[in-house]
């Protein structure tokens, strides 16, 4: 006899989470629902038909989600494969950004490294000086916090707003209205940098506002 597959879920922390299709093209996550909350079904009655080949039926059929995805949009039904249906391939993981980002927050909270205070001072004592920072080699699981951070401390000091980009392990911080006081060094540094690169000359020293996530966290 051929096995049926169990719903289309997640797990985090030892919770379920289905994923679920709306009206839109996103794929959400939808969690179980409280004892005092209404139930629904992963697929409501009607569109039971295209998924008795593949799935559990029991499973299926079983009232034990809430009635909106993470996110709060109302959801039709479960995503999977659905039975002569030509949709596309099945989704697996969920592309909803406000449902991921709800999943994030039950995740534990990372442990920052030690000296995390003392960075976030030298960079924001560099913002501070020149406008903008970049920082090299910072851990995936420590950049939300450093981000955040240096954008808290900024603001303290000198009430402005501060931008931050990530891209893989650098994390780049840019306030505007200090970045603009220091225009012409940093035009020129860009200069120098691009002429290095034509002209095979010695590159220029490493600007200030560069800074290495190893330097100071080197255990």
């Amino acid at each position: 006899m051929e096995t049926r597959r169990g719903l289309n879920v997640i797990e985090v922390n030892g919770k379920q989470f289905l994923l679920t299709a709306t009206a839109g093209d996103a794929t959400h996550l939808t969690r179980e629902a409280g004892s005092e909350e209404s139930r629904q079904a992963a697929v409501p009655d009607h569109y039971v038909e295209d998924f008795e080949r593949t799935y559990d039926m029991a499973a299926i059929l079983q009232p034990k989600w809430a009635a909106t995805a993470l996110c709060g949009r109302q959801w039709i039904l479960m995503e999977g494969e659905r039975d002569g249906k030509d949709e596309g391939e099945a989704r697996y993981a969920p592309s909803c950004r406000r449902c991921l980002a709800l999943l994030d927050k039950l995740f534990p909270a990372p442990q920052l490294h030690d000296r995390f205070p003392l960075i976030v001072g030298i960079v924001a004592d560099t913002v501070l000086e020149h406008g903008t920072a970049e920082i090299l080699g910072v851990p995936g699981d420590q950049q939300a916090a450093l981000r955040r951070e240096v954008r808290a401390a900024v603001k303290k000091r000198t009430g402005y707003g501060l931008t931050t980009h990530a891209h893989e392990s650098m994390v780049i911080f840019v306030c505007d209205p200090i970045f603009d006081l220091h225009a012409d060094e940093h035009m020129r540094r860009g200069a120098e940098a691009v002429d290095a690169f034509l002209t095979g000359k010695p590159v220029p020293h490493q600007p200030p506002t560069r800074l290495s996530w190893r330097t100071w966290a080197a255990e």
